[in-house]
C-alpha cells in the first residue's frame, strides 16, 4: 500500500521545467535571417562561415533568427547536399519572386523576406528590423511529447483577428559537418549551424495553434532548436518570429 501512495504522489506531480519549455517574443521585431545556401557551391562556404560568427555574436544587442536553408539545385554537379530539400528551393523562389528577382542563386540572405546584398547591409538590416515595434506578441510552448516534439503558439490576447496571418514552425540544428568528396568542394570539410531539418507547412494562425512534430533519428537533439514565424500570406510581411534551444528538455 505505501508503494502504491508513492506511485500516485509521483505521477500526480506537475510536468517539471525539463519537460515543457516556454518563451515569449520580445517587444521589437525579431530579425528573421535566411541564408540559401548548397555544399555543392563554391561559393557558399564563406557565406556560411559568415552566418556562424552571426549566430556566434548575436546577444541583447541583436535579436536575430537564423536559419540556413539548403537548397537542391546544385546537386546535378556531382554532390548531392545531404540537407537540400525541393521545399526549401520552392520557398526561395517565392521570396525572389516577392522581392522581384529575375533569378535566385547562393549564397542569398534575406532579412525578414527582404533579399539583402552584402554583410554590412544584413546588419543594418538587422538593426532597422530590431527597432521596430512588433506588431503580434508571441508565446511558443515547447513540450517532449514521447518521440516528438508538441509546439504551441499563441499571439497575444489583444489580436482578435487573425484571419490575414499565417504560421510556420521549423526545427533547426547546429554543429553539423560534411565531408566533400565530389562537386565544386570536393576535399573540403564543410561545417553548418542552425540548418533548416524541417519545415511546416503554412497555415492560418490561431488563438493556440499547435502541431506535433515526429524526432528524427538522425537529428542529435542537443543541437536542436525550434522556432515559429508569423507572416502575411506568402510571406510578403514578416510580423514577428520567436525561438529557442530545446537543450532544457534534456537535463
Amino acid at each position: 500500500m505505501k508503494n502504491l501512495l508513492i506511485l500516485i504522489f509521483i505521477f500526480s506531480l506537475p510536468l517539471s521545467a525539463s519537460e515543457t519549455i516556454t518563451v515569449n517574443s520580445k517587444s521589437g521585431k525579431t530579425a528573421v535571417v535566411e541564408l540559401y545556401t548548397s555544399e555543392g557551391c563554391s561559393s557558399c562556404p564563406p557565406a556560411d562561415q559568415w552566418f556562424e560568427a552571426l549566430i556566434e555574436t548575436a546577444s541583447d544587442e541583436l535579436d536575430v533568427l537564423a536559419l540556413a536553408f539548403h537548397v537542391d539545385y546544385w546537386d546535378y554537379i556531382g554532390w548531392k547536399d545531404r540537407f537540400a530539400n525541393p521545399k526549401y528551393t520552392s520557398r526561395q523562389r517565392q521570396l525572389g519572386a516577392n522581392n522581384k528577382q529575375s533569378s535566385i542563386y547562393t549564397p542569398e540572405f534575406f532579412v525578414s523576406g527582404v533579399e539583402t546584398r552584402g554583410t554590412y547591409r544584413v546588419l543594418d538590416e538587422i538593426h532597422q528590423t530590431n527597432d521596430m515595434h512588433a506588431e503580434v506578441d508571441l508565446e511558443l510552448t515547447v513540450t517532449h511529447n514521447g518521440n516528438g516534439l508538441l509546439l504551441e503558439l499563441m499571439p497575444s490576447s489583444d489580436i482578435h483577428d487573425t484571419n490575414g496571418l499565417h504560421y510556420r514552425y521549423f526545427v533547426y540544428e547546429k554543429n553539423l559537418v560534411s565531408e566533400v568528396t565530389r562537386g565544386e568542394n570536393s576535399g573540403e570539410t564543410l561545417k553548418h549551424q542552425h540548418v533548416v531539418r524541417y519545415m511546416s507547412p503554412a497555415r492560418k494562425l490561431t488563438p493556440t495553434s499547435s502541431l506535433v512534430i515526429a524526432i528524427d533519428p538522425a537529428w542529435k537533439l542537443d543541437d536542436i532548436g525550434v522556432a515559429a514565424l508569423v507572416t502575411t500570406p506568402g510571406n510578403l510581411s514578416y510580423l514577428q518570429a520567436v525561438y529557442t534551444s530545446i537543450q532544457a528538455l534534456l537535463d
